[in-house]
C-alpha cells in the first residue's frame, strides 16, 4: 500500500489529530467504572419505604456525602441501573440481594431483630381457607417470575395470581377498588398504610415469613470500610426511613 507523504505545513495539525484519534481509541477501551467522580463509591439502594425515592436519596446523600448514592423506587428502573453500571455497593432486603447472589456485609435489625413478619391483608375479613384463584397484589421486588416466585413462598401456595404494583402507595388502590383479593406487605409497612385509608383491613399471617430486613452487600473490597462506617453513623431517623435501627456484621 503506497504511503502518502505529509507536508510539512500540515505535520502539527496531523500530530494533533493523531493524538486526538488516539485518546478517543482510549477511552472506547476503558473499562466502566463504578465510581461517580473517581472518588466516591456508588451505591445503589432498593427499598420500598414509605417515602419519595428522591427525598431518601437526598437524605442519604447529604448524610453520606463520602458515598455518591442512587436511589431507586421502581424495580425496573433499579434493574437498568445494575445493567448500565457496576455499583461498589448494593442496598435492599435479603430476597433482592439473595436473587442477585450477594452476600450482605451489614444487616439491618429492628427491635434486635434482622427480619420481619409479612401478612396477607384484605377488606373486611381475613382471607381464610384456599386461595386458589385468588388475586393478590404486591410490590414489585423481583420482576415478573421473581415476585410470583416470592409469592409463592410466603404464601406456601402456586395457584394464585400476583399483582405486581410499582410503589407502596398503589397497593391500598387495589384494596379500595377492589382489584385484587387481598394485598401482602410487611406488617410494619401495613401500620403506616393503615393511617391513610377509612378501610377496615384484616390479616392473616403467612407460613412463609417472616423475611430479611434491608442489608448492604458491599461489592468492591476496597470500599469496604469507607461504606460500611457511612452506614453505622447514620442517625436515627435515617436508619428508621430504611426501616432498621440498627446495623450489625453477619
Amino acid at each position: 500500500m503506497k504511503r502518502i507523504p505529509v507536508r510539512p505545513e500540515f505535520l502539527p495539525h496531523f500530530i494533533t489529530w493523531s493524538l486526538f484519534a488516539a485518546g478517543l481509541l482510549l477511552v472506547a477501551r476503558a473499562p466502566r467504572q463504578a465510581r461517580a467522580d473517581g472518588n466516591r463509591p456508588v451505591v445503589h439502594v432498593f427499598l420500598q419505604v414509605d417515602a419519595k425515592a428522591s427525598a431518601v436519596e437526598k437524605t442519604l446523600q447529604d448524610r453520606m456525602p463520602q458515598l455518591a448514592v442512587t436511589v431507586f423506587g421502581r424495580f425496573r428502573d433499579f434493574e437498568e441501573g445494575l445493567g448500565n453500571n457496576h455499583p461498589d455497593a448494593v442496598v435492599g432486603i435479603t430476597p433482592v440481594l439473595e436473587q442477585r447472589g450477594k452476600i450482605p456485609t451489614l444487616q439491618g435489625k429492628r427491635d434486635g431483630k434482622a427480619s420481619e413478619p409479612y401478612v396477607l391483608a384484605s377488606v373486611n375479613q381475613p382471607l381464610e381457607g384456599s386461595l386458589s384463584g385468588k388475586s393478590i397484589g404486591m410490590v414489585d421486588l423481583l420482576g415478573r417470575d421473581g415476585t410470583q416466585a416470592f409469592l409463592n413462598v410466603l404464601l406456601k401456595a402456586t395457584d394464585v395470581k400476583v399483582k405486581r404494583v410499582a410503589k407502596i402507595e398503589d397497593l391500598l388502590p387495589l384494596l379500595e377498588f377492589s382489584a385484587a383479593d387481598g394485598i401482602v406487605l410487611s406488617n410494619f409497612t401495613l401500620n403506616q398504610l393503615r393511617e391513610r385509608t377509612r378501610l377496615v383491613i384484616k390479616t392473616k399471617d403467612l407460613p412463609g415469613a417472616p423475611v430479611g430486613l434491608a442489608a448492604v452487600a458491599v461489592l468492591t473490597p476496597a470500599v469496604r470500610d469507607v461504606v460500611v462506617k457511612s452506614f453505622q453513623a447514620l442517625d436515627a431517623p435515617t436508619k428508621r426511613l430504611l426501616g432498621v435501627d440498627s446495623w450489625s456484621v453477619p
